[in-house]
């Protein structure tokens, strides 16, 4: 498994562990790119002061939105593949994910007698998107996921077909143990 996931099994509790994916060139191209881009939004907002029409305030205002979203996702992906990891936390009741980057993080808790499947992630993307959505930058690349509610709730980011059935096998083996007991 390498030093990405860890498993820690304790009484009722099953702990995995799985760092964000980092690959050290990407990483620094990344940073590059954030660098050159974050340069060229300060050139761009000091365009905004400057006595042009409304229709080209408002334009530049409008792109300068966009760049604004894309610096933010550029930098949370920069920050998620160098201090990010994901927590899958399974106990006698509940099925906790956590997503933290350093010591900050979202926590979802979900009820364990109301998760049906836990299978292999499929959002249905055609081949551009997938494409896309498979680039070093962008951080939703999720391979498990499981039913609740009628709602897909996708978990396991960025790991390759083994790495995902391990887990998915320690998973059900875990709710397996539970229904037994």
């Amino acid at each position: 498994m390498g030093d990405r996931i860890k498993y820690r099994e304790e009484g009722n509790t099953l702990e995995i562990t799985i760092k964000a994916f980092l690959d050290e060139k990407q990483q620094q191209l990344l940073l590059i790119w954030i660098v050159l881009f974050s340069i060229c939004g300060i050139l761009l907002l000091t365009q905004i002061f400057g006595s042009y029409e409304k229709s080209t305030i408002l334009f530049l205002g409008v792109y300068m939105a966009f760049w604004l979203f894309f610096e933010f996702k550029v930098i949370y992906a920069y920050r998620w593949r160098k201090y990010g990891k994901e927590l899958i936390i399974l106990n006698e009741n509940q099925l906790i994910l956590v997503k933290e980057i350093g010591r900050r993080g979202i926590t979802q808790q979900f009820d364990l007698d109301k998760i049906k499947n836990v299978v292999k992630f499929d959002n249905g993307e055609n081949a551009f998107l997938k494409s896309m959505n498979s680039s070093y930058w962008n951080i939703n690349k999720y391979t498990l996921s499981f039913e609740i509610e009628d709602n897909t709730i996708p978990f396991a980011i960025d790991l390759n077909k083994e790495e995902s059935k391990i887990i998915q096998q320690k998973i059900h083996q875990f709710l397996k143990n539970k229904k037994s007991s």
